[in-house]
């Protein structure tokens, strides 16, 4: 099922997951922040304890708001206790490997998979700030070969800036798809 957090009021009904794909929601803020009734609908979604995985755009869409360059604010889902912001240059970009670090809604600890990051925002705070945060991927980037701590989960809630490479390893879809339907996940995971 597909919906529009810009001209839906609610989330479907009946959802047993909940994947928010990256795009510029700092392109539509002040939409995106004035769709109460929706935001509203993905906070209570967020505390079913149903799978939620937002990356990239989505992790923005479900920080406290975006300020924009020009200093405007426009809150917004508030799941992740951060707000971003916008840089005038590109804060990254390229080709990164992801090791998972604890069990997640993509695998068990050492799961390794590939994505890309192209943002030009940023998280103003750590949302480790909040102990009931982990993060979950330790990212090494393919320029630097450096390894950063990132992927943030809380319960069944991941959010990210890397966009995953789902054909890097099939098994992440397995995962989350076993833990949207609440079955046994493949090789015993996360509950």
């Amino acid at each position: 099922m597909t919906f529009s957090p810009i001209r839906d009021s609610i989330l479907p009904s009946d959802l047993d997951g909940l994947y928010i794909g990256g795009g510029y929601p700092e392109e539509y803020a002040k939409d995106l922040s004035e769709n109460r009734s929706m935001l509203d609908s993905i906070r209570r979604f967020a505390r079913t304890g149903k799978p939620l995985y937002a990356e990239c755009g989505g992790l923005m869409y479900l920080s406290k708001g975006i300020e924009l360059r020009s200093g405007e604010r426009f809150g917004l889902v508030g799941v992740l206790p951060a707000w971003t912001r916008m840089l005038d240059k590109v804060r990254s970009l390229g080709y990164v490997e992801i090791t998972l670090t604890q069990d997640s809604l993509f695998g068990k600890v050492g799961t390794v998979f590939r994505g890309h990051e192209f943002h030009y925002s940023e998280l103003m705070e750590d949302p480790l700030i909040d102990p009931a945060w982990q993060t979950v991927y330790a990212v090494k980037r393919r320029r630097t070969d450096g390894i950063t701590r990132e992927g943030y989960q809380k319960g069944s809630i991941v959010a990210s800036y890397v966009h995953m490479h789902f054909a890097s390893n099939p098994q992440l879809v397995e995962w989350f798809v076993g833990r949207c339907r609440a079955e046994n996940v493949p090789s015993g995971g996360l509950r």
